[in-house]
């Protein structure tokens, strides 16, 4: 799960500001600083830019990244993860389609967030038999704030806003976001092992952003809703027995 939870406080996009968050039909762009290409930032550049959550499918690629660790310290991970992410930062829920591969085993599951109650589901299916856990939530969503402009960049042929962004590992790490000037969509994100930690670094691809999550994957399945398990222990022992891939 430390994977998962590192996945999360990446891709959650948070602003702290004290009004309501709300999307702008074109986020207020000024087309003539980018048709002609003037260095300057075009996106988030005032609250009445922020989007009041996403929805986005993802493949995200690690080598030897550093990540959290259950008990607050950092480890290193190489592992490859897709799914879909939706995140409502308005009503503060997070809802996460994943199947992650790492050290020859692959996991597959959905994990719902929510703020309102402090909780977290994980719904996952082990050797034909499906279980859900409930967790106590141990992050905030939205998760971090203070997005910085760097500078303009590049992908492809898509012109860029360069973010950088807090990293929940502190100065070890250091993260930044590649978003389209043209729409404000998420592009790309990477982060980088800093300041002493062994060399590491990760690449997230989005795809299908949309600026607004799909309120429909907050809804929890019925086995979470009658007979979820809440044993953490249990959680772990049965990740533990993950079959290996030939």
């Amino acid at each position: 799960m430390k994977l998962l939870l590192s996945l999360i406080l990446l891709f959650t996009i948070a602003f702290n500001c004290g009004e309501s968050l709300k999307l702008g039909v074109n986020n207020n762009v000024d087309f003539s600083k980018l048709e002609n290409k003037v260095g300057q930032q075009q996106c988030f550049t005032s609250s009445s830019n922020f989007p009041t959550g996403y929805s986005t499918s993802f493949v995200q690629i690690a080598f030897n990244a550093n990540t959290p660790t259950s008990n607050g310290d950092i480890t290193q991970t190489s592992y490859m993860e897709s799914g879909t992410v939706d995140i409502d930062f308005v009503g503060g829920q997070l809802y996460v389609d994943f199947e992650m591969d790492t050290e020859n085993s692959v996991t597959k599951g959905k994990l719902w967030g929510f703020n309102g109650n402090n909780t977290q589901y994980v719904n996952i299916e082990l050797n034909g038999n499906e279980y859900c856990f409930l967790e106590t939530l141990t992050y905030s969503i939205p998760v971090f704030e203070n997005l910085k402009y760097v500078s303009d960049a590049e992908i492809g042929s898509v012109e860029c806003d360069l973010f950088m962004y807090p990293s929940i590992l502190g100065n070890s790490t250091n993260q930044y976001l590649f978003v389209d000037k043209s729409d404000c969509s998420l592009i790309s994100a990477s982060a980088q092992n800093a300041n002493g930690s062994p060399s590491g670094n990760s690449l997230t691809n989005f795809y299908y952003y949309e600026p607004s999550a799909d309120s429909s994957n907050f809804q929890l399945p019925s086995i979470c809703l009658n007979s979820p398990i809440l044993s953490q222990p249990k959680l772990k022992s049965l990740l533990n027995k993950i079959p290996k891939i030939n």
